[in-house]
């Protein structure tokens, strides 16, 4: 009684309110602060977080989350962290799954990866998850966004839960999910999330990288 529970993950956020439950019988104050962006933003402790607590919590909380957060949101009550996160991860699979797929639709169109990033990289669907992604298929950097394939899935099994329990329809999210479920059922969960694009090359018939 009296500590209070930060927790960090990125969870389904049922589990999360009946964790919180638990907590809150056993006079425990519980907050949910998911992370994002990469391991190079976690060592230099700027990280991005957001806050599911009740405002007391949040407050006394706060100076804790500022030694590795550099940006932090307080979204409402315990969950609101949790949901979010699913959220902006859903996003970023979504990128990930596009990318992939217009990359081997290029390149079946005798249109190499170098020409599509020539047109994309100076324009306005640019962004921060774009060149990360790309750093692989253009450097091969293996190291360029050190989230595994699984993990992906399982944050989007996480999201299809959060759907079925709010009623929402979401079948942009279920093609999403999809990908990297093909992709961990062929053995390569153990992969990153820019290597989505070797294994849809594959599916169309293409090598991982052109000659």
């Amino acid at each position: 009684a009296g500590l209070t529970v930060i927790d960090c993950s990125t969870s389904d956020p049922v589990s999360t309110l009946a964790l919180a439950g638990e907590c809150a019988a056993a006079g425990i104050a519980f907050a949910d602060a998911p992370l994002s962006r990469t391991p190079k933003e976690a060592e230099a402790g700027t990280l991005d977080t957001m806050v599911g607590a009740d405002e007391e919590t949040f407050a006394r909380i706060r100076p804790v989350l500022e030694c590795w957060a550099g940006v932090i949101v307080h979204l409402g009550p315990v969950g609101s962290g949790h949901k979010m996160k699913l959220i902006n991860n859903f996003i970023a699979m979504g990128y990930a799954a596009l990318y992939a797929e217009a990359l081997a639709l290029a390149r079946k169109a005798d249109l190499t990866p170098q020409q599509v990033d020539s047109v994309i990289r100076p324009g306005r669907m640019s962004n921060g998850f774009y060149e990360t992604f790309m750093k692989w298929t253009l450097d091969g950097d293996e190291k360029a966004h050190l989230f595994t394939i699984t993990n992906a899935h399982k944050d989007m099994r996480y999201l299809s839960n959060l759907a079925t329990a709010t009623g929402a329809v979401n079948p942009v999210q279920s093609a999403v999910r999809n990908s990297f479920a093909a992709m961990e059922a062929a053995g390569e969960g153990a992969r990153f999330v820019p290597m989505l694009a070797d294994f849809v090359a594959g599916m169309n018939g293409l090598p991982e990288k052109d000659d």
